[in-house]
């Protein structure tokens, strides 16, 4: 239900049911007459993976950050997922990660996740956009084309062909293209006349190969979540354990510059047994899967700069995957939309406000970009360590790399060092929180 007592417009228009979408057809539903979903799958149960989601099948992390938007947007939905069956989890205390060859130490951070597929987590979050009147969703619809003005300068609408049948024309004051990293919005400006934005591309060549376990061996573990990161440059491999719902386990085995991913069981097993630590594969070993194993490959890390293009035909919003793909292995490709969401809704109160729209687009972006920053360096910081890693270095990579590498040793016995790890990670605290003082003096007087 609108909060808003007037509109920026009367429809809007999203293209992509991810969860940048959703979350985007969330807030776009508070100034706008009508909000439109267009999704080119069609409607998925609750366990359903959507076929252009082909990352869908894997573990997912919603970072605390990505977690508190989400209740703001949708207040009571966490207890809502929880009572469904999602894993409420302790961060610290009950995550074992072996990150750089060394155990975390573990405690009571006082942070807290929830853990569920991807698709559990996106059903829910549909069930309560099909709650908001003004929101309508189209299953089954592809986006052919942007229709614009006279002139090229203003979106106002798109032609959607519906199962490679009819094509029909769509009018919008706003476009929001979420549609991951098939879109073709590149293309599109292309064809009005306009440039495509500069792109930054890093190779990094990862793939992920998943399953779910109805069971793990029969034995007692210390922990509630098991992560073994790969320990570069020496070793590629990591995998880890994550519970979802229904009482079972997620099993994601990675690896970075690896030619042949695990596709069959007695593959899996045997790379499990490849990782520095056997944790994973003695937990594996004698399980119970429940699924086949899908591989997903990552070649590239891919930022778009719309905020540096010049002309962009107002009404029209890049975000989530399609602004920016992010190594997933990181967990912070649904917190970045969460955050993006927010952005929006900022830029929407502020031409609301001003009662002046022209901006919106250009605005946008570049409260995205900022957005990216921090979780792009992390992400960079820690992919340079594989020598076959290929793209534009951040400045300074070198000290960083040192340095983050003398936090992350920290943590195996400093608690506080952690605490502050975490919050940088979980997207809640800026990474110069780790050269505090206190934080440099406990990274190099280690008792």
């Amino acid at each position: 239900m609108s909060t808003t007592k007037s509109f920026l417009g009367e429809k809007a228009l999203v293209i992509g049911g991810s969860i940048a979408g959703l979350l985007a057809a969330r807030v776009l539903s508070d100034f706008y007459e009508e909000v439109l979903l267009i999704e080119k799958d069609q409607m998925g149960k609750k366990e359903w993976t959507r076929t252009g989601v082909p990352q869908g099948s894997h573990g997912h992390a919603l970072l605390k950050s990505g977690e508190e938007i989400l209740t703001e947007l949708f207040p009571g939905i966490v207890d809502e997922l929880i009572a469904d069956g999602s894993v409420k989890s302790d961060f610290a205390s009950e995550l074992a990660w072996n990150h750089h060859g060394c155990w975390k130490v573990k405690f009571h951070a006082g942070i807290s996740i929830i853990q569920q597929s991807r698709p559990f987590l996106e059903w829910h979050i549909k069930q309560r956009l099909e709650r908001i009147p003004n929101i309508n969703f189209l299953y089954g619809g592809k986006v052919k084309k942007l229709l614009t003005n006279q002139d090229n300068t203003s979106v106002t609408g798109v032609e959607v062909q519906i199962q490679e049948g009819a094509v029909n024309l769509h009018r919008a004051d706003l476009v929001v293209d979420a549609s991951g990293a098939g879109s073709n919005t590149c293309f599109w400006l292309k064809q009005l006349g306009y440039d495509a934005p500069p792109k930054t591309e890093v190779k990094v060549d990862l793939f992920y190969a998943s399953r779910i376990y109805s069971t793990l061996s029969p034995k007692d573990y210390d922990w509630g979540s098991l992560l073994v990161y790969p320990n570069p440059p020496i070793q590629t491999h990591g995998g880890g354990i994550f519970p979802i719902e229904n009482q079972r386990w997620m099993v994601t085995l990675l690896g970075y510059g690896v030619d042949s991913p695990p596709m069959t069981e007695e593959k899996f097993i045997k790379y499990a047994n490849s990782l520095e630590q056997p944790d994973v594969y003695e937990a594996i070993k004698n399980g119970t899967p429940d699924t086949d194993v899908s591989v997903y490959r990552f070649p590239a890390l891919r930022r778009f700069h719309y905020e540096k293009l010049e002309r962009i035909p107002n009404g029209l919003i890049v975000m989530g995957d399609a602004f920016c793909r992010i190594d997933p292995v990181f967990g912070q490709g649904m917190s970045i939309a969460a955050f993006e969401a927010m952005a929006l809704k900022k830029e929407l109160q502020k031409a609301l406000q001003k009662k002046k729209r022209t901006q919106i687009s250009k605005n946008a972006h570049r409260r995205f970009s900022k957005i990216i920053d921090v979780p792009w360096l992390i992400a960079l910081t820690e992919d340079f360590r594989f020598t076959h890693t290929v793209g534009a270095q951040p400045f300074g990579l070198g000290f960083l790399k040192w340095y983050v590498k003398k936090v992350i040793l920290a943590c195996a016995s400093n608690q506080k060092v952690y605490g502050r790890l975490i919050n940088v990670l979980q997207l809640k605290a800026h990474p110069i929180s780790l050269f505090t003082l206190s934080t440099l003096k406990a990274v190099f007087v280690r008792k």
